[in-house]
């Protein structure tokens, strides 16, 4: 296992929550910041409530706000570009569309008032900056959105997960999501007793939605659409994989899934949708893992179908994202390498989209709201 160091590090003004590098401009990437205002009669760091938007019934009444901060990879280099500020909410989770826009690169953000908001990257000669297109009202201004997923397929559609344990399945009702015009159908797919973390959808589409979702009930589950899209059913639930929250699910294939959890724990699961659930294979990373990022996946015809598949973890707890590999047959990750810089949480992490074995990762800590940037070789390990 290498140990690994920073090339560039940076101080934010606010605690980073969510990061994302844009897919069409991938010199480009976004962070998104999250500030609870205490109340004058509050101290400590401990309210209660951090990135994750698990609010206590104090913390719940208190503003918040936040910030887009749009930034510039140049070399080993990270240049800070614009600010977009966010003073009526704070920012849970990013996306950029997988899909073709024709206004260029379009941001969705997940916001703590219960909005979903898009936003297009303007890029020009002189200026870069992100601009608002339009804002869609999901819950009740109490109900966080705390975290989105678009459709890899569809690109009207998009998935939310809530802070009221419900996720929800957005569709616009004509022309694109971010139209602002036109209206979006809101459907609640599956409800968690608690927190809805993360959701997904699976890979295979056939026309009708299939999707996984986690919460803070250690339930993961499976739902389908029936004939209409409100006529969602639970394939399977399975509480007993998982020894706390589900935070991340990342599948693989119709059947594979990773998840992160607030267990410590990183696990394959072979989760098809009739039959019994099994995990391959698991590590524990020694923190809570937040989010999970493919470096590569590479299927193998060969040695009986075997797969060998990289990922980066950002490891909520000890802050320390981890590289896990899988190969040969048996199923099991090997931590390749460690990034121990972080003291204390490390929410947001992501790794810039270019091709080859040496990777540019950014990763950042939220109560030292500190940014670095790093460099990892899946050829070498180093």
């Amino acid at each position: 296992m290498t140990s690994i160091s920073s090339v560039e590090r940076l101080t934010l003004d606010l605690p980073p929550a969510c990061i994302a590098f844009c897919p069409t401009e991938p010199e480009y990437f976004v962070i998104g910041t999250y500030h609870l205002h205490r109340k004058e009669n509050q101290a400590g760091e401990d309210l209660g409530e951090d990135a994750s938007g698990s609010p206590s019934s104090q913390a719940e009444q208190q503003k918040r706000s936040g910030t887009l901060e749009l930034f510039r990879v140049q070399g080993e280099q990270v240049i800070h570009i614009a600010t977009e500020p966010t003073p009526d909410y704070s920012i849970l989770d990013i996306q950029w569309t997988p899909h073709h826009a024709a206004s260029g690169p379009v941001l969705a953000v997940a916001a703590s008032t219960g909005l979903l908001v898009f936003y297009r990257f303007a890029k020009s000669r002189e200026a870069q900056r992100l601009v608002h297109i339009s804002s869609e009202r999901i819950c009740e201004p109490e109900t966080l959105v705390l975290s989105l997923a678009w459709h890899p397929k569809n690109p009207k559609v998009i998935g939310l997960t809530l802070s009221d344990g419900r996720a929800v399945v957005c569709r616009a009702r004509q022309g694109d999501l971010w139209a602002g015009d036109q209206g979006i159908e809101i459907t609640t797919a599956f409800s968690h007793s608690l927190e809805a973390w993360w959701l997904a959808f699976s890979p295979s589409y056939s026309g009708a939605l299939d999707l996984y979702s986690g919460g803070d009930d250690q339930l993961l589950q499976q739902t389908v659409e029936g004939e209409e899209p409100e006529q969602c059913t639970s394939l399977w639930q399975d509480r007993r994989i998982h020894q706390a929250g589900i935070t991340y699910i990342l599948p693989l294939s119709q059947d594979l899934i990773l998840t992160g959890s607030y267990d410590d724990h990183i696990r394959l699961i072979s989760a098809p949708a009739v039959g019994r659930r099994q995990v391959l294979a698991e590590a524990n990373l020694g923190g809570g893992v937040w989010r999970i990022k493919l470096l590569f996946h590479h299927p193998s015809h060969e040695q009986g179908g075997s797969e060998n598949t990289a990922s980066g973890a950002s490891t909520a707890l000890s802050g320390t994202p981890e590289v896990g590999s899988e190969s040969d047959g048996e199923w099991q990750f090997e931590i390749l390498g460690r990034f121990e810089e972080h003291q204390s949480m490390n929410y947001a992490s992501d790794v810039q989209p270019e091709e080859g074995d040496r990777k540019l990762i950014v990763s950042t800590s939220f109560y030292d709201k500190l940014l670095c940037l790093w460099r990892f070789d899946l050829g070498i390990g180093a």
